[in-house]
Order: C-alpha cells, then structure tokens, then sequence
C-alpha cells in the first residue's frame, strides 16, 4: 500500500475531512494529519482531546473487499500495529480495551474511531482514525489518560512514529485482504 499523506495544522476532525475526501474518491492509503482537532471525537461522538501539536491524529482511508460485518476488524489491525510500536519501539506494555481503545497501566494512550459506507454488504470505503498521545506531559491530560512522554520520559519524533504505525497497518492490512500482488510498503 502506498501512502499519501497530507498534513494539516488545525482541522475540526481528521475523521471527518477523511470522509469527504473518500466520498470525493481519494485513493486508498490517503492519510490525514493534523496538529490540533477542534472536535475530534470517539464512538458514540464522545469527545477525543488532545494539547495542541501534543498527539499523533491521523486517519487513513481504505477500499477493502469485506463485506460490512468485517469492517470492525480493521479498529484491531489499527490498535494491534500501534501497540506493535509501542512495544518494540518505548517497551510500553500496551493492552487493548476493546472495542477500539489501547491502555498502557491503565491508563488511556490511543483511541480508534472506524467509520465506513457501503451498500447492502458491500464496502464502497473506511476511514480508520487513530488519537495518539505522544508528548503531552501528565499536566496536560486527563486523569484516565496517559501519554508517550508521561510513561518514558522520552521526546519522540511524531513523522517517524507515524511511519513505523502505517508500516505495520500496511503489512496487517495486506494480508487481511490478501494482496496477490508484491507490493512495497511506502510511506
């Protein structure tokens, strides 16, 4: 899967513009980065926060070839590539919640909002978001919450942590679709 990514310094939601522009016919692998969500959102339009310029929000458009009733396994390829990052890259234990959140000592780092249109069973597209806290410090988050920075001490490089997370997706992701064709992962 190539990725085509397209940055943003403040949008309401990156769920929401990735909606649009697969309604529009982006290709798959379009991905949409932001800084800042002025209403990022979880299921049931809970509210996702994050500081400013303080979390990985993205999200990445899809086309697969699954009926309806399998698009809930692509929230799990999402959480099991971040937590996949999380352990190999930090040694942050992190543990899924299901349906679609990841926890590290309890605590909320990563939550996954999957959205999808189709017809009847089939899938016209999905849209996979995904709210990372990376360096926000405990100050700056909830009680519930935790972050990158707050559990390691450590800066991290936001551009490289995306890659590694859409190199892991890409792999899981080829082989839930079972890609025939030998492609490079490119990010």
């Amino acid at each position: 899967m190539n990725f085509r990514i397209l940055h943003y310094k403040t949008l309401d939601s990156t769920n929401d513009l990735a909606l649009e522009f697969a309604r529009e016919g982006a290709s798959e692998g379009t991905v949409i980065v932001t800084e800042y969500q002025k209403h990022g959102r979880g299921r049931f339009r809970r509210k996702w926060f994050s500081p400013r310029g303080k979390g990985l929000l993205f999200s990445i458009i899809l086309r697969p070839n699954l009926e309806a009733s399998s698009v809930s396994i692509l929230t799990h390829l999402a959480a099991k590539s971040v937590q996949k990052v999380l352990k190999e890259v930090f040694h942050l234990p992190a543990k899924l919640k299901r349906p679609n959140d990841l926890l590290v000592n309890g605590k909320k780092i990563c939550g996954i909002l999957t959205e999808a249109s189709g017809q009847g069973r089939a899938i016209k597209y999905v849209v996979v978001g995904i709210g990372l806290n990376v360096s926000a410090g405990k100050k700056d988050l909830l009680r519930m919450a935790t972050s990158i920075l707050a559990e390691t001490g450590k800066r991290v490089e936001q551009k490289e942590l995306l890659e590694r997370i859409l190199f892991h997706f890409a792999v899981e992701y080829r082989s839930l679709v079972g890609s025939s064709k030998k492609e490079l992962v490119q990010v």
